[in-house]
């Protein structure tokens, strides 16, 4: 149980931060033409029905209100394929479509929610959530989480002066077997944030 401690808090903090892990130690090329370098913030909309662990006022709140990010925005030079690459370690291409200067792309990522409620220890053991011993509570338990960035570059002569659109994150539990009540955790959600930037550098 100790040595999962480690890669737990790690897991904790890329999810925080809004970035992904994975086992990769820099960014991936990025595809397609580089439209620019943008200097991204994200800011948090609370909305009823968020995830509860997106609730500002709960105990078990484990996203950030803010964050930014530095990334470059892609388009195929054929098509309508679209990428924004952030440019940080371990962070894979967002990936997806663009029709004219609007973008929609997604990634995906398998994170650990903290502070999940298991009634049972078998619903515990089926949705492979670590617990602290002899309570199935406050549990940590796997996700997949999409990231969908959707918006559009703002044009200006010779190129674009930044970006305005919305980050939503999508949270859905691994599959169950039937007849297991899931902790409160394995329940689909969603949260969002705001999302603009300025542009940092040109094509």
């Amino acid at each position: 149980m100790a040595a999962a401690r480690p890669l737990l808090a790690a897991a904790a903090v890329a999810f925080l931060s809004g970035c992904e892990v994975y086992a990769v130690p820099s960014p991936l090329p990025c595809p397609g033409e580089r439209q620019g370098v943008f200097d991204f913030a994200a800011n948090q909309v609370v909305s009823p029905g968020d995830c509860f662990f997106a609730d500002p006022t709960s105990n078990v709140y484990q996203v950030l209100g803010s964050f930014g990010f530095p990334a470059t925005i892609n388009f195929d030079a054929t098509g309508d394929g679209a990428a924004l690459c952030k440019q940080v370690a371990h962070a894979l291409p967002n990936l997806g479509t663009h029709a004219g200067l609007s973008i929609d792309v997604a990634s995906e990522a398998t994170l650990s929610v903290g502070g999940c409620t298991c009634l049972t220890p078998e619903a515990a053991t089926a949705g492979a959530c670590l617990c602290p011993p002899n309570t199935p509570q406050t549990c940590s338990c796997p996700v997949l989480q999409q990231q969908r960035i959707v918006g559009s570059l703002i044009p200006i002569p010779g190129g674009f002066s930044g970006f305005e659109g919305s980050i939503l994150y999508t949270v859905t539990p691994p599959p169950l077997p039937p007849l297991v009540q899931p902790c409160d955790c394995h329940v689909s959600c969603t949260y969002s944030y705001d999302l603009t930037a300025t542009t940092v550098g040109t094509r």
